[in-house]
């Protein structure tokens, strides 16, 4: 069995017509997942999944959700030098806000992007264990947000800063 380990990253936008949303990527045709990618020797995790993060989607510059990570492990075939390898993955995710103004420019490993709320998100993604992950990033970002809308964010933190000005509707 060959063990590998992937760092990634779960990039989330939100704005008043669409709500929360998640970037999920299609993989060369066959499933969606969260912008990731093998760890390099000597690498960190963050700094591989920033990485990674730039790679697969071109978002550049993102800052990493302080204190969020998630970890996991699956298992997994992939043929590899003429013979079908058992792979364990074990798999460090990230949370971020999309950086104003940033665009997505896809690299050649995928087919496709989308924008999708939590549960359509779900849907999508092929291992159950970051079905799992979503849940509580999402959990997250919306207790986040309600903290905000609140009042309890203080004035020039993070909270300002990833999730917008206060607007009365």
């Amino acid at each position: 069995m060959i063990r590998e380990k992937s760092a990634g990253v779960i990039v989330f936008r939100f704005n008043p017509r669409d709500g929360l949303q998640y970037l999920v990527l299609y993989h060369r045709g066959s499933y969606w997942n969260f912008p990731k990618g093998k760890i390099d020797a000597g690498e960190s995790e963050e700094v591989a999944a920033q990485r990674e993060l730039a790679e697969e989607a071109g978002i550049k510059k993102v800052e990493l959700i302080d204190g969020w990570r998630q970890e996991t492990d699956f298992f997994f075939k992939e043929k590899r030098a003429d013979q079908t390898e058992l792979i364990k993955k074990k798999m460090v995710l990230f949370l971020a806000k999309l950086p104003a103004g940033a665009k997505i420019d896809l690299s050649n490993e995928h087919n496709g992007y989308a924008w999708l709320d939590s549960k359509t998100a779900a849907k999508y993604l092929k291992f159950k264990n970051l079905k799992e992950i979503l849940v509580e990033a999402d959990s997250y970002v919306n207790n986040k947000i309600k903290e905000y809308r609140a009042g309890r964010g203080r004035a020039g933190s993070a909270n300002k800063k990833y999730y917008g000005r206060k607007t009365n509707r």
